[in-house]
């Protein structure tokens, strides 16, 4: 994934992003008798932490901004004053570590990248809150939040350590106008995924046959990681952690992924996330394979062309199996928290079952199945069911034994070089094989 994927999830859905530091209290609290078990939850953490202020570092997020929106609520039903610091997603892990380090313990909760949770994890930066999950209130619901997210992101080495605010997955869109024309279906398989994209590629003017990331460096791995599963367990082993960058495997997948870009638009190289969607938005491409997160501008008539000729498939099965990308944004304790009470108090508010519809509504990503499972507008009846069965292709790396997000230090750092190597290869200056070599070589020298 790239290292922007703030921009990732944000974009095309609605919602206020905030910046900046802020302190939220009073307000009302509408709709709070909806459910007299958080009432009388409210009420008890009131007793006890009433006056308390928390502090939050996260980043400009819509999952942030609907919970910024909940505030005022929050502190109404529970006397907890909460104060933001909002910053850039750079900064944030510069911020959370530096605060970690330093002993100051200014934040009581965090907002962590999937990313980072395997270093944040080891390294104490982040509370073990398995107990308080085991122990949590009837409305907050733990099981419901989908366990590709809890056990797949959430979880290291059996434990957990926060509670998924915003997730994706990546499935494939693509254009009916022109399957129907041309009496094509979805793809099923890799290999008809790049048969597909072979097909199409030059078919009418100005159209191509896919559209994916491959900007030189973590960009690049990032597209590599969308269908690198299929082909191979992974980078590092994930039973001993032990370097296969160059594996067969590997090798396999990135030369898919090179012969797949050739179908894709010339400038492909330059392109992130950002640049793949508009190719497809703006009707260039035949098909599209990211993130579920940023879809519904493909079904934004606003921003899209082909809003009315878009339909979702889960990623195709390959040679391993039928898997799928998995990654997103967790809210953890901050290890060294002044006030972890309360503001634990705060994350099983705002991540709980009793309020998923309000959150939701107010911009938040879903990460429940309830959520997925009752689609209310035109856009979500078309993007929830394939979203659901793509997380379900998802958890399928779980249930391997794989994080689609490899657990090794420094994760950030070697996919960037990883991917530095393969944009050479897309570029013709070494073989799929030489690419991963070289990267295997600097990373070791790390």
């Amino acid at each position: 994934m790239k290292r922007n994927r703030q921009r990732l999830l944000a974009v095309g859905v609605t919602a206020l992003l905030l910046a900046g530091c802020s302190t939220t209290g009073g307000g009302t609290t509408s709709g709070a008798s909806q459910d007299p078990g958080l009432q009388n939850w409210a009420t008890s953490v009131k007793e006890k932490y009433n006056g308390t202020t928390i502090t939050i570092a996260a980043q400009t997020h819509p999952s942030t901004a609907a919970m910024q929106a909940m505030t005022a609520d929050f502190t109404a039903l529970t006397g907890i004053n909460v104060r933001w610091d909002i910053v850039d997603q750079n900064s944030l892990k510069q911020k959370i570590e530096l605060d970690y380090q330093s002993g100051n313990a200014a934040y009581d909760a965090v907002m962590v990248d999937g990313f980072w949770m395997s270093s944040f994890a080891e390294r104490g930066i982040v509370a073990d809150v398995s107990q308080r999950l085991n122990s949590a209130p009837d409305f907050f619901d733990y099981k419901d939040i989908l366990p590709a997210y809890s056990e797949g992101l959430q979880k290291i080495n059996g434990k957990s350590y926060g509670v998924q605010i915003a997730g994706e997955t990546r499935f494939i869109g693509y254009r009916k106008d022109l399957f129907d024309k041309y009496g094509k279906k979805p793809p099923t398989t890799m290999k008809e995924y790049l048969e597909l994209a072979q097909f199409f590629n030059g078919k009418e003017g100005g159209l191509y046959g896919t559209s994916m990331r491959a900007q030189k460096g973590i960009h690049f791995a990032s597209g590599l990681l969308t269908l690198m599963y299929q082909f191979s367990t992974g980078f590092w082993d994930p039973k001993t952690g032990k370097d296969q960058i160059a594996s067969p495997e590997n090798v396999e997948a990135l030369q898919y992924y090179l012969d797949l870009l050739k179908t894709m638009p010339k400038d492909v190289g330059s392109y992130t996330n950002e640049e793949a969607l508009s190719a497809f938005a703006s009707g260039h491409s035949a098909m599209w394979f990211d993130a579920t997160a940023i879809a519904p501008t493909i079904l934004n008539p606003d921003s899209s062309v082909v809003a009315d000729k878009v339909a979702f498939v889960p990623p195709p099965s390959g040679p391993k199996g039928q898997f799928g990308a998995l990654a997103g944004w967790g809210l953890s304790l901050a290890s060294k928290a002044k006030n972890a009470d309360a503001a634990w108090a705060f994350i099983t508010y705002m991540t709980s079952k009793a309020k998923a519809a309000e959150y939701t509504h107010n911009g938040g990503v879903p990460t429940r199945t309830s959520t997925l499972k009752n689609p209310q507008t035109e856009a979500e009846k078309v993007l929830y069911p394939a979203m659901l069965e793509s997380l379900d292709k998802a958890k399928n790396l779980s249930d391997e034994g794989i994080s689609w997000l490899p657990k090794v230090e420094k994760l950030d750092e070697k996919l960037t070089i990883i991917g530095n190597y393969c944009s050479e290869a897309f570029v013709g200056n070494l073989t799929a094989k030489e690419a991963l070599e070289r990267a295997s070589a600097e990373i070791k020298s790390l």
